[in-house]
């Protein structure tokens, strides 16, 4: 078999070679290199040919006017040697063959002289009268032979000929190796590269050498050859590999097709026009308990239908009438009755149907449990009429109970934003009795003063130093009641604008960071007892059309949880971080305490109503509830808790307006 192959291969290389187009362009130059420089030889040896007879005819014109004269005259006067000589003169000239003078006696010719060679028959000849004084004294032949001529073109015509086919095949050879170079062996690597193609996208472009791989204006035809045969290698690559994928598909589909038409429990069934059983799924046989070759060619009528219902169904099945969800009923050889819920669909081949495709379940128990629900059904509207009657009562029972937590839950609401406005007002109180104090001391003072200034008056005893120094401690009172007084003022313009907000929900245009200060400006008596400290980061010039009290709400209820509930008894650091930012169209509060955080218990229901960590300790666990309100109905934003190690940490999004129109 080895030897076969071997053999076959030598065949196909001897074949390839016997093909080659180089072999058969040199076969061919080689034959018209040889047939051309026959030709040229030829034409060059008929080109001499035709010179030398010019030549000879050329030399028997000048024989006829350099010669007879004198010949003529020499005749006349009997030299015979000058006739000789002048014979000679003419025999030298080329290709003469003989030359004979005669003598002219009466009508009689007699020869002079003769030289040459005498033959019967000249190849070309003339003969010439030789007159003088217009007396014809005797007769010039000369004769010329072309042997010399023939003798010379076969001389040459090897010369030629050995020359000709030089210079054609020195230029055949050249012309075929630019050929070879610029057409052949590119197209020897197209064919190299075709014969040994793989298709498959891991194949590399064909790249003729010395050129480029992409088109340009400078490429030529094989440069577009390469181009096409590439872009239809890639072609044929990408539909042969839709085409795999598409039959892996196909064969995955009908292997899935046929697992599920195998396993499946619904009876599948192809009928042809005569309404038997082509083809029938395992289901069939084990409701049936007929084995697949007993099914198979049988009538589906005679298996699924019973007789009294027999010619309704193939009166309907004729007419090509849609069956959709139709139950029959059918025997099994046990002499059981099944009830099957059917489906018929058309398969068509062009415009007639090859098949029907049954498509039959079971749903005999699906009956039954129908029956037994029927009776149960029955027997449940009179449980049913019961206990709607005591359901309704303790539905009306529920529906109060509800509606008293509700109002509960209000309540307790109200009053922890009244308990949060107490401990605000009570923070504010503390805060000014310490300026309004000083300023009454001060006052008090500056009374005890004028006073001796009016019992100085009285007695005549004023001086200079004393009037310069009752107005230095006038200048220091004033000074001290101003800025205590100012100081009073600012406590008491925070607080009524925190209760004002607080209390009448108004919305307007606010300064963001103006607000928080505030808050922790009225809370600072807590504050500053808790040994806390509270950093506010937000931009000076960030504002927003709100309700401002409702953002006085979120920020004291959560430092006062961050103080009550992340900061009693802790020996850690106390601060309080609030970062407000704007981050396109929403505001960002994050707010969040280095305390000790919140429980893991309730952290998932910090948001919660009453979920606290202080229950029974006067914590009522609507801090937070009340934010997570205000943030998600009233300022329609998100909260979320953020689980650390250390510290309670709360981030709002809340969408923001810079003005009413915004």
């Amino acid at each position: 078999m080895l030897r076969n192959k071997i053999k076959s291969l030598i065949n196909l290389q001897s074949f390839r070679m016997r093909n080659s187009l180089s072999i058969r362009l040199l076969s061919y130059v080689l034959v018209c290199s040889f047939a051309l420089a026959i030709l040229i030889t030829l034409i060059q040896l008929l080109i001499t040919y035709q010179s030398n007879l010019t030549k000879i005819h050329n030399g028997i014109e000048q024989v006829e006017t350099t010669f007879v004269e004198p010949l003529a005259q020499s005749l006349w006067n009997f030299d015979k040697e000058e006739i000789e000589v002048q014979s000679q003169r003419i025999m030298n000239l080329p290709y003469m063959q003989y030359v004979k003078v005669y003598e002219v006696v009466g009508n009689t010719e007699v020869a002079m002289t003769h030289q040459g060679i005498f033959q019967a028959k000249y190849d070309i000849s003339a003969k010439f009268d030789l007159v003088h004084q217009k007396q014809v004294v005797g007769a010039l032949f000369v004769a010329a032979s072309l042997d010399q001529v023939y003798q010379q073109l076969l001389n040459d015509a090897f010369s030629i000929f050995i020359n000709q086919i030089i210079k054609i095949m020195a230029v055949a050879i050249s012309i075929l190796l630019i050929i070879y170079y610029t057409v052949i062996r590119h197209i020897n690597k197209i064919a190299l590269y075709t014969r040994n193609i793989k298709l498959s996208s891991n194949n590399k472009n064909l790249v003729l050498d010395g050129r480029k791989a992409n088109l340009s204006a400078s490429n030529d035809e094989l440069d577009e050859l390469v181009y096409l045969l590439n872009k239809m290698q890639r072609r044929i690559v990408a539909e042969l590999t839709d085409k795999e994928i598409a039959i892996n598909e196909l064969q995955q589909e009908r292997d899935f097709s046929a697992t599920i038409i195998n396993s499946s429990s619904t009876i599948i069934c192809c009928l042809d026009a005569d309404f038997k059983i082509a083809t029938i799924n395992p289901a069939a046989v084990i409701l049936t308990g007929y084995s697949q070759e007993e099914l198979n060619q049988k009538n589906w009528l005679d298996i699924f239908v019973l007789s009294e219902r027999q010619p309704e169904l193939q009166e309907k099945l004729s007419e090509n009438e849609p069956l959709d969800g139709i139950e029959i009923e059918m025997h099994d050889q046990m002499g059981e009755v099944n009830t099957l819920l059917w489906t018929f669909s058309a398969f068509y081949e062009g415009m007639d149907i090859k098949y029907l495709i049954g498509f039959g379940h079971d749903i005999t128990q699906q009956k039954q449990v129908e029956q037994e629900i029927l009776q149960l059904n029955d027997q449940l509207e009179e449980k049913v009429s019961k206990r709607t009657a005591a359901l309704t009562a303790s539905n009306a029972q529920m529906v109060q109970t509800v509606e008293q937590l509700k109002r509960t839950q209000q309540n307790l609401v109200e009053s922890k934003k009244m308990a949060s406005l107490g401990s605000l007002v009570a923070g504010v109180a503390h805060e000014i009795n310490t300026p309004i104090g000083m300023s009454v001391a001060t006052a008090s003072s500056l009374q005890e003063e004028i006073a001796a200034l009016n019992n100085h008056l009285q007695e005549t005893e004023l001086s200079r130093p004393y009037l310069n120094r009752f107005v230095e401690q006038s200048q220091d009172a004033s000074k001290q009641l101003h800025s205590n007084l100012k100081r009073a003022a600012e406590l008491i313009s925070s607080f009524k604008q925190v209760a004002v907000d607080q209390s009448s929900e108004s919305c307007y245009s606010f300064n963001l960071k103006e607000n928080v200060e505030q808050v922790a400006i009225s809370l600072k008596h807590k504050i500053k007892q808790s040994r806390t400290q509270v950093h506010i980061d937000c931009p000076e010039t960030l504002s927003m059309y709100s309700f401002p009290g409702s953002f006085v709400q979120i920020y004291s209820n959560l430092i006062i949880n961050s103080m009550i509930h992340g900061f009693n008894d802790w020996s850690g650091e106390r601060h309080i971080f609030i970062n407000i930012q704007l981050q396109e169209s929403m505001l960002v509060i994050d707010y969040r305490d280095t305390g000790r955080g919140i429980a893991e218990d309730i952290a998932d229901r910090v948001f919660d109503p009453f979920v606290t960590s202080k229950k029974g300790s006067g914590g009522s666990g609507l801090g937070t509830h009340i934010v997570y309100n205000i943030v998600s109905q009233l300022f329609k934003g998100t909260i979320e808790h953020v689980a650390e190690k250390q510290g309670a940490h709360f981030v709002m999004s809340i969408p923001y307006r810079a003005s009413m129109n915004g």
